[in-house]
Parts: C-alpha cells; structure tokens; sequence
C-alpha cells in the first residue's frame, strides 16, 4: 500500500532518478530520456486546414490521407454519416456506464452522448474536457474538480457539481463496472465545494486520477432523466454530448441525431457538430467495413486490424492511425522450470525474429515491433529501453542454453546435457496458431530446445495465466510460456502495481516477478507528482524487463479510422480552450468534427 511519505529504500530510488533527469537534461547520453511533459501533438492554435499535416503515429501513406483530410470546400454543416464498427468481445446490451462494460467499439458511440470530465490525448496524455481544471493537493490524496460553467444536459437541465455528486451515490458506487473501478482507483468520497467545484478524497495517492476521469467513472450523466425512466435511459441515455442517440436494439444499429444546444464551437465560432446525423452499425468482417467505405456505402469505418489498415492504405482511403500502449508479448512464467533460469529466458529471447514473428501474426492485428510496453507516441516511451531491447544473436543464445544444459544443477532437473523442454500454450486464433509454429521452428532451430504447442480456449488460456488462491504459491499459474498482452491507455502506477505486486496476492502478477527494487520504482510511481521523475521510474521498469526478460515482445496493437476521399476532418479536432490536436486514440474518432466534402 502507497503511503503519504517515502521509505528510506524510496528515498534513495526517487535520488538516484531526480539526479539522472538532470544529467539526462544536460547530456543525451544520460541514464534517462527526459522529454517536455506537453509534447507537440498539441498545436498552439488550430484551424481545420490540414494541408501537411502528419498525424501522430502515422506513417508516409497515412501522412498521404492526412493532407486530402479536409480537401472539401463549402459549409461543413448538414448531413448523415455511416460508421461500421467492429464487434466489441462485450456486446453492446446497453449504455449505462455503471453497468456496461464498453469496450471501443461501444466508444465511438457513447463518447458522442455521455461525455466525460478529462479526455486522453493521442500522446496519453489528458487534457479537461467537461472539467475546467482537474488538480490534487501535494499528497495527492485530495483533487479538486471544477466543472466548466453554463453545460446543460439535452434534457435542458444544468450540469452542476451536486449532480455529479448525486450521480455517485445513486449510480457508481453500485454499478456492477463503475464500483470496482472506484475502488481500484481509491477513491474513498465525492464532496460539493461549490455549485461546480468537487473535492474527491483518496485512501491512497493516486497520480492517475485525471485519466481514471476520463473512463466510465468521469462520464457525466443526467440523474434525474436516469430515475425518472431507467428504461429509455438504458437505450437513450442522457449526457451534455453532440448527439442525441434516436433509436438503438440490441443488435441493431444506433441512429444518433445532432444536438443543437452543444456547448461547443470550432475555431471559427461555428456550432459543432457539422453532421445533422450519425449511424453507426457493427460488421464484423474487416473486408467487409474496409470495402463499404471504398464503395462509398459507409462513409467511416474502425478497425484494430493492421491488415485492414493496410488494405484501406493501398485503396488510398484516409487513414488515422496510431500504434497503441498494448503490445503483444510471449509471456513466461518465472516460477517454473526451466524459464526460471534467466539464462534461459534470455537465450529464448536472442533465438528469436521478431520480425517474423509479426509477419505471421498481421492478421491478429499486429503493427511496428515493440520494444517496451509504450510506443513510440506516448510521453511514457523510452529511447534508451528502445536501444537496450536486444536483437536477435543466435550465436549467444546457444552459448547460453550450452551453459544452461551442461549445468550439473539446472533447474528443471532434466538430465546434465539433455534439451530444454519448453510447453507453449496459446489460442486457436489461426494468426496466433501460426506465429506459434514460427517460434517453434525458431526456437528448436538453436538444437538446444524441444517445443510442446498447447492450444487452449481464450478463457482457459485466462484461467491458467492468472492460476488461483490454491497455487502454490498462490497465483502462480499453470503454464510455462504463453501468448498475452500488457500495457494500456492506463496511468503507469495502476498497471504495475499489480503487474510486479506479491505473488501470494497478485492474480495480475503473470510473470511472477518480484523484488524489492521493483516495488521501490512502482511506489515510487504512485508517491510523485513530477512528470519527469514518473517518466523516470517507468524507464526504470522497462530496463529491468529488459535485464529480466520476462517477456518476449512481438508488436504495437494498431488502430484507426478510415474515410473514404469524400469524407474530411477525420482525425483532427479541437480542444474546448481552443488548442487542437491531431489523432486518434484506440480507433474512437471525432465525429462531432468530420463531415462530408463537395467531392
């Protein structure tokens, strides 16, 4: 647990990186890569000219879409667009934010209607929304959200701190979602200060609490509309956002119409949104949305496939793509034989292409090698971490194994000698199956490693990574090598805590990796409120899974909006203090700021 003052092992931690950020100020060769904590996605002014732009994330082709983004003339106001949406894990059931889980695709809808007090930037990182200001006292424990004056809900109510408060007591602390999401954030209470300043108090500090405000817990809501008729809020509910959700069923598509009274405007004192409606309808085959929007019988489309995004490149459809902080990893359990030898993890990891290895997976959405849990676009993401990933060297990887196998006390218990027995488990997805095969043939091309493919459910996979209260020890899982994921649109200190946390209590722990260093970094992650000081730690945490070598890290998940050429605006859109920013986050679009060309 987090406490309001450092230990004497964090005092020496938070030392030893405030004098390597101010080494790294001076010399770029110093331990840590320090950069400005408001990188320049954010322009100092916007305009809806996109006239060479590059979108962050994006690469030649998809700079190529970005300069035809607004190559329309004429009123950007009127009109009707379709969207086709991929088909969350999570279907859509309903839009209460408490009680639905709602993945990205359900994003792109709900973001239109039920807006949120801070949202997060292409770069990670947030920015006020709703809120006017979103700040903490020193220890971090006490943040005071003002809320901008004059919002009103589309049901011509205002917007006011005590609604929020109500909206709390009434809805999130009971929500099947929304209540463990405020514990894990811990947040102990929501006081009124005023008519639109709140007090949320903490059990612990929690220096991520501006991101948590822009998930479901800092969506703002009409509680009156929300008492009144449960049952058209399910399906219709009530926020202050550009649109107004007309009709929906499960499984149908959501007809949205424009809200006339949004507080918004675009750089040029125009009312926003520009379209007068919006439909939104699932399609589950990639091709098939990529096509439609080539056909012109959609004008946009989400996907989360890196072969969609290349697809749609060579169509020469607009693009706005963005690599995400999720990555693909081959995980081992450090727990049990013979990857418990860091000898052996490292040799495992050397043997390997990971070029190849993406090349066989494209088509379960994989993008750029990843070489952290960060990519290249985040204020998180580490050149040094970057630098330090080793490349393949299948000359030392065999040296390693020989060293490995020819100890008279290996950790497996195999025979002085004898191969290495690795069992690697993943799911029957049929890219996923074929990346396994590669590094099988990669692994056993070293004549050190014997491969045994498992293939599992997705929830059994699950089961078996997190393991149970009844491992010995406790959560320790039933595997030895598997495919998984880390990282997320997160705060670093809520995924590490539970990600190198004790093993006994840690489900989350899937590695099984923990030491007192470790913890120190990620205390300290939760104890300071200086940008670079964070930056270091997580640079910090990245090195030391570089030494350690828990995982093997495969690609970027990739995401993106696509447009057809007659389509403009996707992906740049303004900030309410009348900045602008360029991108997309996790494939959820502006669309309060698209419209459709003269084309």
């Amino acid at each position: 647990m987090a406490s309001n003052t450092l230990s004497s092992r964090s005092k020496a931690v938070w030392s030893l990186l405030v004098t390597a950020v101010v080494v790294a100020a001076c010399s770029s060769d110093g331990l840590v890569v320090v950069r400005d904590p408001n990188p320049s996605l954010v322009q100092s002014t916007w305009a809806p000219s996109t006239e060479n732009l590059k979108v962050p994330g994006s690469d030649e082709k998809d700079e190529e879409s970005a300069d035809r983004l607004d190559s329309g003339t004429g009123s950007r106001s009127g009109g009707s667009a379709t969207v086709l949406l991929a088909e969350d894990s999570d279907p859509i059931t309903g839009w209460t934010p408490w009680d639905h889980v709602c993945a990205w695709s359900c994003r792109n809808v709900l973001d239109q209607v039920l807006e949120t007090l801070t949202i997060v930037l292409p770069d990670g990182s947030t920015s006020p929304w709703l809120a006017e200001r979103v700040e903490s006292n020193p220890t971090m424990l006490n943040w005071t959200v003002t809320i901008r004056k004059g919002l009103r809900f589309t049901d011509g109510k205002p917007v006011t701190a005590h609604v929020i408060k109500e909206g709390y007591e009434e809805f999130l602390k009971r929500g099947r979602v929304t209540s463990g999401l405020l514990r894990d954030a811990r947040i102990n209470a929501i006081k009124v200060l005023d008519d639109y300043s709140l007090m949320i108090d903490l059990a612990e500090p929690n220096p991520g609490l501006d991101v948590v405000l822009s998930g479901p817990i800092g969506r703002v809501f009409s509680v009156e509309s929300a008492m009144a008729d449960p049952a058209a809020f399910l399906h219709s509910p009530v926020g202050t956002g550009p649109y107004i959700i007309d009709s929906w069923a499960v499984g149908e598509p959501a007809l949205l119409s424009a809200n006339r009274d949004y507080w918004r405007k675009d750089a040029d004192g125009e009312s926003l949104p520009y379209l007068d409606h919006l439909v939104f309808r699932q399609v589950a085959a990639e091709s098939e949305r990529i096509e439609a929007v080539r056909s012109r019988e959609a004008d946009f489309a989400h996907t989360r496939s890196a072969l969609a995004i290349e697809r749609a490149r060579d169509l020469q459809l607009v693009v706005v793509s963005r690599n995400e902080n999720n990555v693909g990893v081959v995980l081992f359990n450090t727990l049990k034989a013979p990857v418990d030898d860091v000898r052996v993890r490292r040799a495992l990891q050397l043997s390997t292409s990971q070029e190849l290895l993406v090349e066989s997976s494209m088509g379960a959405g994989a993008g750029e090698s990843a070489t952290q849990w960060f990519a290249p676009q985040s204020r998180w993401w580490s050149g040094l971490a970057a630098k330090r990933w080793p490349k393949t060297d299948l000359t030392q990887a065999k040296e390693l194994l020989a060293e490995y196998v020819e100890d008279t006390d290996r950790s497996d218990g195999r025979t002085e000698g004898s191969t290495v027995l690795v069992s690697l488990q993943c799911t029957d997805d049929i890219h996923l199956s074929a990346m396994t095969r590669e590094l099988e043939r990669q692994w056993e091309a070293t004549g050190f490693v014997d491969v045994e493919l498992e293939t599992v459910t997705r929830n059994g996979l699950i089961q078996r990574v997190l393991g149970s209260v009844t491992d010995r020890p406790g959560f320790s899982g039933d595997f030895l090598a598997t495919c998984w994921r880390v990282g997320g649109e997160t705060d670093p200190a809520m995924m590490f805590t539970p990600f190198f946390g004790p093993v006994r209590t840690s489900p989350l722990n899937v590695a099984n990796l923990h030491d007192e260093s470790l913890s120190s970094l990620v205390e300290l992650l939760h104890s300071s409120p200086i940008e670079t000081v964070r930056q270091a730690a997580v640079e910090q945490l990245m090195l030391a899974l570089v030494e350690q070598m828990p995982m093997i890290y495969l690609s970027y998940s990739q995401s993106a909006v696509v447009g057809h050429s007659g389509t403009a605006g996707l992906g740049s859109w303004g900030l309410p203090d009348g900045t602008g920013t360029l991108g997309q986050v996790a494939g959820v679009g502006r669309w309060a700021e698209v419209w459709l060309s003269d084309e």
